[in-house]
């Protein structure tokens, strides 16, 4: 630690509350040290406002309590636990064991943790604090072991609380804290989700647990195992969102959604039942929205997988049983969804400002070209190749021109929808290839060609807002992955024709359409077209 730093740590001031202190620990270490040096150990302090909603979700009747907080940084969510339990006025005996591992931050924790040890005392409680200077999986490995012979007789320490904003970064298949949990690991793991999983398993008969994560835990591939895994040892009970992704953290790198989630120990004698979903603005929490859900809305299990959804009105309850009685997906039309193979700087040598004739050349798209529902390869940005050549070398690379739909894998947070989906036509493309940017996922008939009115179809289901709406439900990540699309529901094929057909022939395509009002005609949906839009 930066010596200068460890001598100017200021002591809590008389009237300052103990998550205040905490906090202006944290943007006093935050301005010492990079946000690159913090980003590459993942760290993201809670803000006070944050960890105090989070610890309102706690039901404290305890006068016994052991508290543990992974990846403490300040503690300032053990102190937002603290300061709840001074008006608490029933607990007499607290142990908090906190984990963290940068040495360069303990001191700061330790200066937290001392205040709220006094402060708790002063109020006649007894009070005992841990900290381990140590990875809190590694440490903790033998609760993800199946045999008794690791504990050598001892008895494992449980929790009635935990809490926790725990680090977000990537890890190595390979790593030693993916290899401690590699039950629940598909593809690359993130080391947040090991942290939920392993609080899970410390939890007592009667514990709960708050966590602040990214959303993408709830839904795609390398998070299959890890729901199936986590969804056998908690029950959720509560679900916060934020209406706005910008200001729950200071770092820009926030790109994710994030979540508050609560749950407790699950029990077989108990039956899930209700999940309260709320929603705010952003960390102040004002004007909170509640909904009380049945369990199997948000807990969602099909073809052997299983998602975690977060509708936040009526309407998108509503919406989520009328696409879930849809009786087919796009393997069951026949179609598949793909990524656009061109990866730009791993083709550079072969990409072209402008369309050739010598050398051979065809359109390479990207998302700037998707236009409402068409596609317009003229469109240029700046930087951006539009052309690639065809050659034996970029021979897998490009794809036969047919009719495509084309969606785009990102949407920016400033956009209104998540999904953007446009017809490539057959008929209205002079080129026998065509190249397609990996950031574009294209829908095709494998050994076949969509038809025209399929292709509107399917790209104006994709489209409108109530797919959106289902969406979102499911995913709150701008990225949108080809298994979430995979996973969808859609209509009969014969709807999709009626579908594609009267947007196709409506000519006015091109320039906007109301594609909820064609849709919810065709398909006799019956929702208000100013509900639908708040």
């Amino acid at each position: 630690m930066k010596l200068e730093l460890l001598m100017k740590i200021p002591e809590r001031r008389i009237d300052e509350g103990l998550a205040a202190y905490a906090q202006r620990l944290s943007e006093l270490y935050s301005k010492t040290y990079s946000t690159e040096a913090r980003k590459h150990r993942g760290q993201f302090f809670t803000p006070e406002q944050v960890s105090a909603f989070m610890v309102s979700l706690f039901g404290i009747p305890n006068k016994t309590i052991r508290l543990l907080d992974p990846g403490a940084g300040t503690g300032i969510l053990t102190a937002a636990f603290c300061e709840r339990l001074l008006n608490n006025g029933k607990t007499e005996n607290l142990t908090i064991d906190v984990y963290e591992n940068d040495p360069n931050i303990l001191p700061f924790l330790t200066m937290v943790l001392e205040s709220c040890k006094s402060e708790l005392e002063y109020k006649g409680l007894v009070v005992e604090y841990n900290i381990y200077e140590t990875d809190y999986v590694l440490h903790n490995k033998r609760y993800f072991t199946k045999s008794d012979l690791m504990w050598n007789g001892e008895k494992p320490v449980s929790y009635d609380f935990i809490i926790s904003n725990p680090p977000y970064y990537k890890i190595d298949i390979e790593s030693p804290q993916a290899i401690v949990m590699n039950e629940l690991i598909s593809g690359q793991p993130n080391i947040y989700a090991l942290f939920m999983a392993l609080s899970a398993s410390m939890l007592n008969a009667d514990g709960e647990m708050v966590f602040i994560t990214p959303r993408s835990f709830c839904s795609g591939l390398y998070y299959k195992k890890f729901r199936q895994w986590f969804l056998r040892k908690a029950q959720i009970t509560n679900i916060h969102i934020f209406e706005s992704r910008k200001e729950i953290f200071d770092q820009d790198e926030v790109l994710q959604e994030n979540i508050i989630i609560k749950a407790k120990k699950l029990k077989i004698s108990e039956k899930p039942n209700k999940i309260t979903i709320s929603e705010s603005k952003n960390k102040h929490f004002t004007n909170i929205s509640k909904l009380e859900v049945r369990s199997e809305d948000v807990i969602f299990r099909k073809n052997g997988d299983i998602f975690i959804r977060i509708p936040t009105s009526p309407l998108d309850i509503e919406i989520l049983h009328v696409i879930d009685s849809w009786p087919n997906t796009l393997k069951e039309l026949g179609l598949e969804i793909s990524t656009g193979p061109v990866v730009s700087f791993r083709a550079e040598e072969y990409l072209l400002p402008e369309l050739t004739e010598i050398p051979a050349s065809v359109p390479l798209l990207w998302m700037h070209n998707m236009k409402d529902m068409s596609i317009v390869s003229s469109i240029h940005k700046e930087k951006k190749a539009s052309a690639i050549q065809v050659s034996s070398e970029t021979k897998h690379l490009l794809l036969p021109v047919k009719n495509y739909v084309l969606v785009k894998r990102f949407s920016s947070k400033e956009q209104k929808r998540r999904l953007y989906a446009s017809v490539l036509l057959e008929s209205e493309f002079p080129h026998k290839n065509v190249g397609i940017e990996n950031h574009v996922n294209y829908i095709h008939k494998p050994g076949g060609n969509l038809s025209v009115i399929e292709a509107f179809g399917i790209a104006s289901l994709l489209n409108t807002t109530i797919i959106d709406k289902f969406f979102r439900s499911l995913n709150g990540n701008t990225q949108v992955n080809a298994t979430d699309i995979r996973s969808l529901p859609l209509p009969d094929i014969e709807n999709i024709r009626k579908i594609g057909k009267a947007v196709y022939e409506s000519a006015s395509y091109k320039n906007g359409i109301d594609l909820d009002g064609i849709i919810a005609g065709i398909l006799g949906l019956n929702f208000e077209k100013q509900s639908l839009n708040r």
